[in-house]
C-alpha cells in the first residue's frame, strides 16, 4: 500500500514560535482549523496559551480592557478564568441567590456595570420628579451610596468606569426644549472634563412628558447619543456629541416617521427606522452610521432644524409588510452592554468592543383595526451584530449609501419570534448575544419557574453540542425532532424552547439544553407581503422549576436578575451570579 504523504507547506521551516506570532493575527476559526491539520500544529496551538487565550477571547467575542490586569493576571491565569466564565453560562451554573431592596421609591432605574440604580425624589411630596440617586452594587451587601444631584431629571444613563452620569430634562415653558447636563457620579457637581456640562436642545415637535419611551440616552467613551422623540405622532431626533468638547458629531431626524438607537462599537450607531406612508409606519429599514465624522458645531443651544442628516453609510432592508398592516408606534431596540464597558471582571476586566446581538421589538397592527387585536402580530428580532461588520469593511468608503437587500442578508443574520403579547419595552434585555427568559405560564406548584438563557452568537452555538442529562434518544427521538423542527418554525421557539420539557413531564434533567442551528428555519407568514425565513443560529439552556415568579428579569454583566416591587414602591432583587 503507498504512503500518503501531506504536501509541503510555507509553515514547515519557520519555527514554532515564529508560527505562534503570525497565528496571533488570524481569525480563531483559522487557527483551529490550522491546528487540525497535522500533529505539529496541534501541539503549537496546544502548548500556547497565548494562542489559546486569543482563541477564547475571540470565539467569545470579548476583548481585555488595557491597563486592567492584576499583577497576578497572567495568560494562564486569564484562560482558566475566561474559560470558567464561558462554562458557566454554557452550562448555567449559578450560585445561590442573594435579595437586595432599595429603600427608596423609584422614578426611574438603570441596571449598569453590576449597579442597580434608582432614580427617585427627595421631596416626594412636591412631584417635582427624582433628583437624586441611590446606587446599589449587586456583589456587595454595604449600604447603598445616595447621589444628589443639581436638577430634577426626567431620564438618565449612568458611565461608572467615567464616573459619569448624564441627565435630561424637559423645559416645561418651551415644550420643544430639552436640557441636558453632564454631571459626575462621585459629587453629583458638573463632570470636571465637561467642557460645557450643561447645554440645550431645540426640536421642531412637541416633547411629550416622561414615560412615552421620548428619550434614550447612551453613552460610549466620549460620545453621548440622545434620541428625542414623539412617538404617536412620528417624530424624532437623534444627536450625538463628543461630552467633553461640547461639540456636535451628527444629527438624524426624520419629518415623519419612528426610531430606535443601539451602538455598534465607539464609531458607529445602528437605527432601526419605520417610514410612514399615508396609511402609516410601514417601511422597516435598519442603517448603519458613522460617528466619527468632524464636529458640526459646539455651544450651549442647539437647534436640531439647523444642521442637515447625516448620510447613513449602509441601509438594509427588511421585507415589506402586506398592505394591510402597519408597524406599532412602539419600536424598541437594545443591544446592552455598551461595548467597551466591563462585563467580567477577575484578573483583568473583559469586554466586547463590538455589538454581538441587536434586540428588536416590534409590533404589526391591522390598519382597519388599529388597537391592538387577535390579527396583531407581536415580534422579537435577533440581529447579529458580527455578521454585518463584513458589510461595513467592504463599503465603509463608499460616497453614496449602500442598500443590501433582505434576500442578501437578512435570512442567515437574523433569528424572529412571535411572541403573545406586546411585550414592555424594558423587560428581557439582551446582554451581549445571550437573552434571558423565564416561563411562568407553566403549572407549577412547587412556586418555581423555568429559566432559559438563549445565545445567539454563531461561534457559541458551533462550538458546543447538548450536553445535558437527558439520554441522546430521548434528545433525537423522532417525535422530539419533529415537535422542535414546528415549535421553531412557527417562531414559538422564546415561548417553548424545548418541547422535552412537556414531552417528558416531571421526568426532566437539571439541565436542557439545544441548539439550533441554520438548517432548521423559522417562517413568519402573518403581516408581511410574503413569508419571512430567518435561519441566525442559537443555543438555548434551561433549568427547569429554578427559579421564582418575578415581574422582570434582565442580564448584567455575569448576573441574571430578577425584580419584584414591595410595598411602597419598593423594589426587591434577586440576585443570581454565576459560579466562576
Amino acid at each position: 500500500m503507498a504512503e500518503i504523504t501531506q504536501s509541503p507547506t510555507h509553515f514547515d521551516d519557520l519555527s514554532d514560535e515564529i508560527i505562534v506570532q503570525v497565528l496571533h493575527f488570524c481569525r480563531y476559526d483559522e487557527i483551529l482549523r490550522f491546528a487540525s491539520t497535522n500533529k505539529r500544529n496541534y501541539n503549537i496551538l496546544s502548548n500556547s496559551v497565548g494562542l489559546k487565550l486569543h482563541v477564547e477571547l475571540d470565539a467569545n467575542g470579548l476583548d481585555i480592557i488595557k491597563g486592567s490586569r492584576t499583577e497576578d493576571g497572567n495568560y494562564s491565569r486569564l484562560l482558566n478564568e475566561l474559560v470558567r466564565y464561558r462554562d458557566a453560562w454554557l452550562n448555567l451554573d449559578l450560585e445561590e441567590p442573594t435579595e437586595r431592596t432599595s429603600n427608596q421609591v423609584m422614578s426611574l432605574w438603570e441596571l449598569r456595570e453590576g449597579h442597580y440604580v434608582v432614580a427617585f425624589s427627595s421631596t416626594p411630596a412636591l412631584g417635582w420628579g427624582p433628583d437624586s440617586m441611590q446606587l446599589t452594587l449587586l456583589d456587595s451587601l454595604e449600604t447603598p451610596d445616595v447621589i444628589t444631584l443639581p436638577s430634577v431629571f426626567h431620564e438618565f444613563t449612568p458611565d461608572f468606569e467615567q464616573e459619569l452620569v448624564i441627565l435630561v430634562k424637559t423645559n416645561p415653558n418651551d415644550t420643544a426644549c430639552l436640557e441636558i447636563r453632564i454631571c459626575s457620579t462621585t459629587s453629583g457637581l458638573p463632570h470636571p472634563l465637561a467642557r460645557n456640562p450643561i447645554f440645550t436642545v431645540q426640536v421642531g415637535f412637541h416633547i411629550p412628558g416622561p414615560g412615552h419611551q421620548t428619550f434614550t440616552l447612551e453613552v460610549i467613551d466620549n460620545i453621548l447619543v440622545a434620541r428625542i422623540a414623539d412617538i404617536m405622532n412620528y417624530k424624532y431626533e437623534i444627536m450625538a456629541w463628543d461630552w467633553k468638547s461640547g461639540a456636535l458629531l451628527c444629527r438624524i431626524g426624520s419629518s415623519s416617521g419612528i426610531a430606535d438607537f443601539a451602538l455598534l462599537d465607539n464609531a458607529h450607531l445602528a437605527l432601526l427606522s419605520v417610514e410612514t406612508d399615508q396609511e402609516g409606519p410601514r417601511s422597516i429599514v435598519f442603517s448603519l452610521y458613522s460617528l466619527s465624522t468632524d464636529w458640526i458645531s459646539t455651544g450651549s443651544d442647539f437647534y436640531a432644524s439647523e444642521y442637515i442628516c447625516a448620510r447613513p453609510i449602509l441601509t438594509f432592508e427588511f421585507p415589506k409588510l402586506d398592505e394591510s398592516y402597519k408597524v406599532s408606534s412602539r419600536v424598541i431596540m437594545r443591544s446592552d452592554p455598551i461595548p467597551g464597558r466591563t462585563i467580567y471582571r477577575k484578573s483583568t476586566s473583559f469586554t466586547h468592543s463590538t455589538a454581538l446581538t441587536f434586540s428588536i421589538i416590534l409590533s404589526l397592527l391591522p390598519i382597519a383595526a388599529p388597537e391592538e387585536d387577535e390579527n396583531s402580530v407581536h415580534l422579537r428580532i435577533f440581529i447579529s451584530a458580527t455578521s454585518l461588520l463584513p458589510y461595513l469593511l467592504k463599503f465603509a468608503n463608499e460616497e453614496d449609501t449602500v442598500v443590501i437587500p433582505w434576500n442578501v442578508w437578512g435570512a442567515q443574520a437574523t433569528r424572529w419570534f412571535l411572541c403573545d403579547r406586546q411585550t414592555s419595552y424594558w423587560v428581557y434585555w439582551t446582554s451581549g448575544s445571550r437573552f434571558v427568559a423565564v416561563d411562568e405560564n407553566a403549572d407549577s406548584r412547587s412556586g418555581l419557574y423555568d429559566l432559559s438563557v438563549f445565545d445567539f452568537h454563531p461561534p457559541t452555538v458551533r462550538r458546543y453540542t447538548p450536553r445535558d442529562a437527558q439520554s441522546y434518544t430521548e434528545l433525537r427521538s423522532s417525535l422530539y425532532k419533529e415537535r422542535m423542527k414546528e415549535i421553531v418554525r412557527e417562531g414559538r421557539g422564546l415561548t417553548r424552547p424545548h418541547p422535552i420539557i412537556s414531552l417528558l413531564g416531571a421526568d426532566l434533567a437539571p439541565l436542557v439544553t439545544n441548539t439550533i442551528d441554520s438548517d432548521m428555519p423559522t417562517v413568519i407568514g402573518k403581516g408581511f407581503s410574503s413569508p419571512v425565513e430567518s435561519r441566525l443560529p442559537y443555543r438555548v439552556v434551561t433549568r427547569p422549576k429554578f427559579v421564582p415568579s418575578c415581574e422582570d428579569w434582565s442580564i448584567d454583566g455575569d448576573h441574571i436578575i430578577g425584580m419584584n416591587s414591595v410595598p411602597r414602591d419598593f423594589d426587591r432583587l434577586t440576585v443570581y451570579k454565576l459560579r466562576t
